[in-house]
């Protein structure tokens, strides 16, 4: 039984992507935000699940190693980036849902199973942190994710020039309420 629920204003994921290939460097490695979130949790389970609609992902910038700059990318190139990775990585138009199953063992490791709307489901694990923040359940952690293991095909630049990394990390700072 749930008994936390999802703080979406407090809470956050990233997805980082990376560019390879023979002109990778014309490419940019990127971060996505997935807003909108939902989910429930329960304290004594130690599971939760979250849910990240398609149509409320944003491209917050290139990454520069640690740095992101939100103004590298033209408001199309944004529009362009969200299309192809509703196309060609979920196979979904935008009000399709991503949905993670998470469970927490005693050492501190999240088995956490990724859902995508269309395509198959796969496994990652994360050492998570869990600690009480001010009487709501704070989950930080991150994981990679092999975008071939959810049905992705290979996201890649005209001509082939380069193409996106099949591993993406995904990091995330979830704040869970009583419900």
């Amino acid at each position: 039984m749930a008994n936390l629920s999802l703080d979406a204003n407090r809470s956050r994921v990233r997805i980082q992507t990376f560019a390879e290939g023979l002109f990778a460097r014309l490419a940019h490695d990127l971060e996505l935000a997935a807003g909108g979130l939902t989910g429930e949790g329960s304290r004594e389970d130690k599971h939760a699940v979250v849910e990240a609609p398609l149509e409320n992902v944003e491209v917050t910038g290139v990454l520069h190693g640690d740095r992101v700059d939100p103004g590298a990318l033209s408001a199309a190139d944004r529009r362009d980036i969200l299309a192809k990775m509703q196309r060609e990585v979920f196979h979904a138009g935008p009000g399709a849902v991503v949905r993670v199953e998470a469970t927490v063992d005693p050492t501190g490791s999240a088995r956490v199973r990724i859902v995508p709307p269309n395509g198959r489901a796969a496994i990652a694990t994360s050492l998570v942190d869990v600690r009480d923040d001010e009487g709501a359940v704070r989950v930080t952690g991150s994981f990679d994710m092999s975008l071939h293991a959810i049905g992705s095909d290979v996201v890649k630049g005209p001509m082939n020039a380069f193409r996106v990394k099949d591993r993406v990390v995904v990091k995330f700072d979830l704040v869970f309420v009583g419900a």
